[in-house]
Parts: structure tokens; C-alpha cells; sequence
């Protein structure tokens, strides 16, 4: 789940990838990096009956990546843009269901467009399927029980991604705000630098130690803050994907 850059995606194009384009099919038409295939984030949501998007179970996400060509012989590289969290949700997932060798394209698509860095196409290409085997990683993701059993746990961090205006409004209660806007990159990037990400955890007096579970809205934004704390060092960190839907339909506290 490393970072990795144009100039790496350059010398590797040609190598065993798997190049996901996760902006939606509207944007993915009118071009997309060559060999990118199409994975919107609805495609990896599966609708809860409260509503909350929740992550596809192991049969849903053998069908979906399979379907892709992936396997635990592929390399996948997603890619998106800055102020789209989606691409995170879409690496989480596949991380998730123990998928670990994925890097996420640190330049937004837009930038990488404007600069002609790589070559742009409408052709899509063509995919052999392939057996993805789901092996589900429970260490990063929380449920609605799990963060009620450390709402006042000292070593346990929950941390709210989303907006001030929405975390004073109302929020799951002894959460932390961490506007994930924070961590978005210059020129482009979608990340801050690692040093730059741990500079902004320390400044807030968030120890590396810590359990941190994120979440947002419905659990998108939540992702992009997961892999900013991973990229910051912090080994212990979870996304609660119901997030604040799961956690209100299901008549929990709110603050």
C-alpha cells in the first residue's frame, strides 16, 4: 500500500499491473491512463438496510476483482484525484480483502493530463479474468460494536475525518476531529509527505502508539484519513465504513 510516483509508473507501465482508474465511468470515457480499467466506488460499496455503505463481502469482492483480472500475482495501482477520497476507499478495500501488494498513484489524474507525463486513451483494454481469493483482514476495519467498546478506552483514538461544521453538528461521542483535507498533497499530490503527515499528528498530540479508528460520513473519507495515519507510521488504525449512517440509524449517542 506504498506511494508510489509517475516517474516509478513510467519505468514499470509495461510490467504485470493492474491500473485502476477510480473516478467514475463518466470520466474514465472521455480518457484514462493507457491500460487503466474502470473501478467507481459504488462498485465496492455494498448498501446496508440502515443505509450505511458498508464493504463487499468475500463473494461480492471475488466477482468484482476477479472480473478485473486480479489476482495475488498482480501488482494494482490506483489512481484518482486529490479532492476525491475515493481512490483510498477503493485501495482500503482491496486491502481489506488481504489484496497487499497495491500502490496508490501519488498525482491526480488532472495534473498528470495537464502535463502529457503519460499517454491518455478512451480505448478500453481488454481483460482476462482471473481467481481473486478473498482473505479478509479484520485488523483494519471496525464496526459499530468494536467502537462502542473503546469509546473511552485511553489507548484508542477515534477520530472524525470529516468537516468542522459536520463534527460540531454532531459526532459519535469523544471522537477527535482530523479534517482529512488536511492530508491532501500540493501541486497535485494526493498525500502530504510521510514526514509532513507525522508532523501534523504530533502537533495534535496523537501518539503513534495508539489504536486510531476513523470515520466519516460513510466511510469514504475515513479511508483517505486511514492511509494518511498509515503513511504517518501508526501501525494500529481502522476504518469504521458504517460510520456516522450505522452509527445514528442504529440509535447510538451523538454529541
Amino acid at each position: 500500500m506504498n506511494k508510489v510516483s509517475i516517474e516509478w509508473l513510467k519505468l514499470n507501465f509495461n510490467n504485470d499491473l493492474v491500473i485502476v482508474d477510480t473516478r467514475g465511468t463518466f470520466l474514465y470515457r472521455f480518457g484514462h491512463l493507457e491500460n487503466a480499467l474502470s473501478l467507481p466506488i459504488e462498485k465496492v460499496i455494498s448498501i446496508s438496510n440502515n443505509g450505511s455503505n458498508l464493504v463487499l463481502d468475500s463473494m461480492q469482492a471475488q466477482n468484482l476483482f476477479g472480473s478485473m483480472g486480479i489476482d495475488d500475482t498482480k501488482h494494482v495501482v490506483v489512481y484518482g484525484e486529490p479532492m476525491d477520497p475515493s481512490l483510498a476507499r477503493v485501495a482500503w478495500t482491496l486491502l481489506y480483502h488481504g489484496h497487499k501488494n497495491i500502490s496508490i498513484l501519488d498525482l491526480g489524474f488532472s495534473t498528470i493530463h495537464g502535463s502529457g507525463l503519460l499517454p491518455i486513451t478512451k480505448e478500453i483494454p481488454k481483460i482476462i479474468n482471473s481467481d481473486f481469493v478473498s482473505n479478509i483482514d479484520n485488523s483494519i476495519r471496525a464496526d459499530e460494536s468494536y467502537v462502542k467498546s473503546k469509546l473511552n478506552d485511553p489507548s484508542t483514538i477515534i477520530v472524525d475525518s470529516r468537516t468542522p461544521q459536520e463534527h460540531f453538528q454532531a459526532r459519535i461521542p469523544n471522537s477527535r476531529l482530523q479534517n482529512w483535507e488536511e492530508g491532501i498533497g500540493l501541486n497535485g499530490r494526493i498525500f502530504l509527505s510521510d514526514d509532513e503527515l507525522q508532523k501534523i499528528f504530533n502537533n495534535e498530540n496523537i501518539p503513534d502508539n495508539s489504536e486510531i479508528i476513523c470515520y466519516c460520513h460513510s466511510g469514504t473519507r475515513a479511508s483517505h484519513k486511514f492511509f494518511q495515519f498509515k503513511y504517518a507510521s501508526f501501525k494500529n488504525v481502522k476504518v469504521y465504513d458504517g460510520s456516522i449512517i450505522d452509527w445514528a440509524q442504529r440509535r447510538n449517542p451523538l454529541r
